[in-house]
């Protein structure tokens, strides 16, 4: 490969001189090297200056370089940057031209890698096909079985035959072709048999996956020992999903504690890893109980990489059936945009965030209506200070690395008061890879600002909720600046907060401080909404079912739509107790970090309950979901068409002390 690089940057056209060509050589040549050896930033960096002295080129040489810089962001979690570096310099190798066929089969797969990462397994697939099908690289070489590889892992979850023939015939080989090493064979063999495995459990053929789980047991060197490397964590996660299908709990939870993988919250990394989730039909195209097992891996800045789908269920329903309907595709894309606070990832054993695996469903769409309108109010005193919200690309992870940027640049201009790092700092409140130590620093510089430059109050809240430890500290933070609020004409903001402190109280003054909220705003305002739904709440708990069914029409809404104004049903027993641990988790020492959803029916009951992430799976989710179902609560809407309230979400964490 470097004797090909070599003659290209000889070869192309360069300015001017034989000094400028040798100077351009040997900045890609400490490029490369950096690339080498990991040292991914300065890689970055120095085929981003290369590339910026060729300019507008399209010569071989500036399309090299494009295909390093790419490879180079890849490997740093920026796919989506790097894919049209890809798309130029594909164009720049076309099909059926030997001298570029290296060349072409580099940056194939690296769109082949991106594609993957994003969870876009179909367009992978065809990338890998082409490298095989474009006989890119030599019979018998590394980057054949590199190919041959990808399209087992990809085809696995759209053309299986394809899958299983490419796994068999890879499983034929001699060990020698993996490389030179013996370790080389056996890692290859071990991939395959648990490529095989998952494949026979995705198609219900368990005594099969059991059968190839077993060969890769063999050659990781056993799974009954708590003996822990990465290959032993990645098999022993196939085996809970194995034992998981069997309805074998007992395994699940040895398997789990066997695996380490309560180890990442021991370490440092308990609250991370909590992003979106694809949308439930019918606003999306995922069945209401699909459920996927997604692998990640975290890197220090947070940033989520490594994505694999390991067991998918497209559940039932119309969407189950539906060609155009990938959950596969839809629960890896999900996981790619998540996010970890930055401080845990550095904190946790780097081993125990190479392989995270969650369990996951879709989730209820629940459009913020109230924060989204609060901030375009915003907005109008940003405009009015020459000022925007900053326009960010990316996951939180990479936004995050973005915003801190911003901000050392306006701090470098000499004054860390200026009101340009009011947006930079209300953008970083809201970002899931901002731990809870950064995120105090922030929130009380943005704190200070808002107070110095005559802010809007919503945006010093932004700071405060930051600043506060719990929901009294909330409570008290709000009683402070509603009175703030209303003497600036802020009525909207101190309506919102007013809102939430009146969602734990009842009474005649309550409903009294609701209708005056109602009264204030417009019939299409979400603060009116949500305050007439309070009230309809209020009244049925009285008996008063006409009174309260009249409140709910004059919302607008429907009874399906009740969780876009957030209303938060009362509960009777909605609580999780020591009781609740699973014995054999205990026994285990296993801990888990959840997200469960459920619906309120006009009557007061929990249905519909899921789990739609858990890490680890599996171990804490049927107790997690029988429990619920046994919750009641204070029915939340009523009239002749209520079906009560959807999609609520309950954060849960099993930790022992």
């Amino acid at each position: 490969m470097r004797i090909l690089i070599l003659a290209a940057f000889m070869l192309c056209a360069m300015p001017s001189s034989a000094l400028a060509q040798n100077s351009a050589q040997q900045d890609f040549d400490a490029a490369q090297v950096h690339l080498d050896a990991n040292r991914l930033a300065e890689a970055r960096a120095g085929f981003t200056a290369l590339l910026g002295r060729m300019g507008a080129s399209k010569s071989r040489s500036s399309m090299i370089v494009r295909s390093r810089l790419a490879e180079t962001m890849i490997a740093m979690g920026d796919v989506e940057a790097a894919e049209p570096l890809l798309e130029t310099a594909l164009a720049g190798f076309p099909a059926g031209i030997a001298a570029t066929a290296e060349e072409r089969a580099t940056a194939l797969i690296q769109r082949a890698h991106g594609a993957e990462a994003q969870g876009k397994l179909r367009q992978a697939l065809v990338h890998w096909q082409a490298i095989l099908t474009e006989k890119l690289v030599p019979p018998g070489s590394v980057g054949v079985m590199q190919a041959r590889v990808g399209v087992a892992r990809t085809a696995l979850w759209s053309q299986p035959v394809l899958a299983a023939t490419m796994i068999d015939g890879l499983l034929a080989e001699p060990a020698g072709v993996w490389g030179a090493e013996p370790q080389a064979g056996i890692s290859g063999r071990l991939m395959m048999f648990r490529l095989k495995g998952m494949l026979a459990m995705r198609q219900g053929r368990l005594e099969e996956a059991r059968l190839a789980m077993d060969q890769a047991g063999k050659l990781a060197g056993g799974t009954d020992t708590f003996r822990v490397n990465l290959d032993d964590v990645q098999l022993r996660g196939d085996l809970t999903v194995l034992a998981w299908l069997k309805k074998d709990m007992s395994s699940v939870m040895r398997l789990t504690a066997m695996s380490g993988a309560s180890m990442l919250d021991e370490s440092g990394g308990a609250q991370g890893g909590v992003g979106d989730l694809p949308p439930c039909a019918p606003t999306g195209s995922v069945a209401n109980d699909a459920m996927a097992v997604i692998e990640f891996s975290v890197r220090d800045d947070g940033r989520v990489l490594n994505v694999r789908p390991i067991y998918v269920n497209r559940g039932s329903g119309p969407t189950a059936n539906d060609p155009y309907s990938n959950p596969e595709e839809e629960f890896t894309a999900a996981v790619h945009g998540w996010s970890w606070p930055a401080e845990q990832a550095k904190a946790t054993n780097p081993l125990w965030r190479a392989a995270v695996r969650v369990e996951l469903r879709c989730m209820t769409q629940r459009p913020d209506f109230v924060v989204a309108s609060l901030a375009r109010d915003v907005d109008v005193w940003f405009t009015a200070k020459g000022l925007a919200r900053p326009v960010l690309a990316g996951t939180d992870a990479q936004a995050r690395q973005q915003l801190l940027a911003a901000l050392a640049s306006v701090d470098a201009a000499g004054d860390t008061k200026a009101v340009a790092a009011v947006p930079l700092l209300a953008a970083l409140m809201n970002n899931r890879a901002v731990g809870p130590a950064e995120g105090l620093d922030l929130a009380r510089r943005l704190d200070a600002l808002t107070q110095s430059h005559d802010a809007p109050v919503f945006l010093r809240q932004l700071a405060l909720r930051r600043l506060s430890h719990s929901a009294a500290d909330v409570n008290s933070m709000y009683r402070r600046l509603i009175p703030l609020a209303e003497q600036r004409g802020e009525t909207r903001v101190a309506d919102y907060m007013q809102l939430d402190l009146l969602n734990s109280r009842s009474g005649v003054e309550a409903e009294s401080q609701l209708a005056a909220i109602a009264d204030r705003h417009s019939e299409a305002d979400p603060l009116r909404q949500q305050a007439l739904i309070m009230l309809s709440d209020r009244a049925f708990a009285r008996g008063e079912e006409e009174k309260a069914a009249s409140a709910l029409a004059s919302t607008g809404l429907s009874p399906q739509q009740c969780t876009l104004a957030d209303a938060r049903p009362q509960g009777r027993n909605a609580v999780l107790s020591d009781s609740d641990f699973p014995p054999e988790a205990v026994a285990m020492g296993l801990s888990a970090l959840m997200r469960a959803s459920y619906d309120i029916t006009p009557a007061g009951e929990a249905t519909n309950v899921r789990v739609i992430s858990a890490r680890p799976p599996f171990a804490f989710s049927e107790v997690t979901v029988k429990r619920m179902q046994t919750w009641r609560f204070k029915p939340v809407l009523r009239g002749k068409q209520t079906v009560g309230c959807l999609g609520k979400v309950q954060p849960i964490r099993f930790r022992l002390n």
